[in-house]
């Protein structure tokens, strides 16, 4: 009984011990002189200090936070994904929703970033990377559809068939609505020889298409 009290009291003020903890002091020297950088609107100067921050003590939230919207302060959105990506992971409820926030910025204006360089592979992937963090952002869903349609258009213009097949789907999946994804997928389908699966994706474009010039098109396709 003694033995067991004895280490009771030992775990209780371990556990007092812990929740005491606080962030080195090196750390928060690095956060504070990025943080004046940051104020004064030197964001890429201040970079290095919340990198350090970061560095020295891996789950100092606010380093991260600081460090992922000085990149998006100088437009840099790729870089300033990871950093937030962390914050997101590591934030508490009271800060959770301002990494949030920011990690769909920095996703969003990643994929465009990769958009205006011809990486459509990359832009895709932020884009769905942005619509798993807010699966209601219309934006983030808007932007995605526009670059699956055109990824999906590059691949075909490359031959390859099946993996436009592949982005095309995903554009008919995310806007059940939008004939110029259903059209895409059928162009794909018949390249890839797929003529039956073609005839239905021209079927169901028809069923919804807004015009008669625009049923005319779909049924020139085969």
């Amino acid at each position: 009984m003694i033995v067991k009290k004895t280490y009771m009291a030992f775990f209780l003020i371990l556990l007092i011990s812990c929740a005491g903890l606080k962030t080195s002091p090196d750390a928060e020297l690095a956060f504070e002189q990025g943080l004046v950088l940051f104020n004064q609107g030197k964001y890429e100067q201040a970079i290095p200090d919340f990198q350090r921050a970061a560095e020295i003590e891996s789950d100092y939230t606010q380093s991260y936070i600081y460090l992922g919207r000085s990149y998006l302060n100088i437009s840099q959105w790729v870089d300033a994904i990871p950093p937030l990506r962390t914050a997101y992971r590591l934030s508490p409820g009271e800060t959770k929703k301002e990494a949030f926030n920011l990690l769909l910025d920095a996703l969003i204006g990643g994929a465009l970033q990769e958009l205006k360089k011809g990486n459509l592979k990359n832009s895709v992937g932020y884009l769905r990377e942005a619509l798993d963090v807010d699966p209601a952002s219309d934006k983030a869903k808007k932007e995605l559809l526009s670059v699956l349609i055109a990824y999906g258009g590059s691949l075909m213009s490359e031959g390859h068939f099946a993996d436009a097949i592949v982005q095309f789907s995903e554009a008919v999946e995310l806007a059940p609505a939008n004939i110029n994804a259903y059209r895409g997928l059928a162009e794909a389908f018949i390249n890839n020889g797929n003529f039956l699966d073609a005839m239905k994706t021209i079927n169901r474009a028809i069923n919804i298409a807004p015009t008669e010039e625009e049923r005319t098109r779909l049924r020139d396709l085969l």
